[in-house]
């Protein structure tokens, strides 16, 4: 009777080891029946939002500087031409002595208001600059033309990704579906043997053989469930969309 009550303590040990239940991920505690009713935004939703990816932030960034730039050598025959101004205003004052053999010495004391002002103007037109005015502008343009190329080649890679994304979450959530499946059976089959094992009716190799394949059913399941929560929380980086709502009215 000791050795039987060894056993039972043996696969109890291994029962706490590896639970029936997933552990909760620190990512989600979403349960098979959420993975269930998980249902993806529509491609073009997902190709649309992916255009707020910081990758695509930056080339429009980059392309408004350009813009900009594009408008700045539109105005730079402004260069070739200079206006000057001035303006002064002030009181000049002059002190003067007078003296003759009659007269003694003395000084007189003069001061003025003074208002000056000048304006002019200068041209200066370097002949190269003035045959690449439209060059440079068109330098510009192509530089320009450059990030629109650039942003349908990274929004390309980015649909690309989130195919490859989505494809593989619809997979395996269906694979995620049967592996719940195949860990419900194995749990049942575990409590079953459990329960003959304690009423005598069964063996320890048999309560065991259940033990393991239950112990590879959660395994099973796990691995698909992080293939799953992986898939799906790049989705949401790339595309920029929510994606893990679960919905805790069900």
């Amino acid at each position: 009777m000791s050795k039987k009550l060894l056993y039972i303590f043996i696969f109890f040990c291994l029962y706490i080891a590896f639970p029936l239940q997933a552990q909760e991920s620190d990512i989600s505690d979403m349960t098979p029946d959420d993975y269930a009713h998980l249902e993806l935004p529509p491609l073009e939703v997902l190709f649309e939002n992916a255009k707020n990816n910081p990758v695509m932030q930056i080339q429009d960034i980059k392309q408004k500087e350009e813009i900009s730039l594009l408008k700045k050598e539109k105005r730079s025959w402004l260069n070739y031409f200079s206006v000057n101004a001035g303006y002064g205003y002030g009181i000049l004052g002059n002190t003067s002595g007078f003296s003759d053999s009659a007269t003694p010495l003395y000084y007189q004391f003069n001061e003025n208001t003074q208002h000056s002002y000048h304006i002019g103007g200068s041209i200066l037109i370097p002949i190269e600059s003035i045959f690449d005015l439209k060059p440079k502008a068109n330098r510009q343009k192509l530089k320009i033309k450059e990030i629109d190329i650039q942003k349908e080649q990274i929004i390309d890679e980015l649909k690309q990704q989130i195919i490859e994304l989505y494809t593989s979450i619809l997979s395996s959530i269906s694979v995620l579906k049967l592996k719940a499946e195949a860990l419900t059976f194995a749990n049942a089959q575990y409590k079953i043997g459990e329960q003959d094992f304690l009423n005598g009716k069964g063996g320890t190799d048999a309560l065991g053989a259940q033990k393991q394949m239950q112990i590879k059913a959660v395994i099973d399941y796990e691995s698909t469930r992080v293939i799953l929560n992986t898939a799906l929380l790049k989705l949401e980086i790339i595309s920029r969309t929510p994606l893990l709502k679960k919905d805790k009215t069900k």
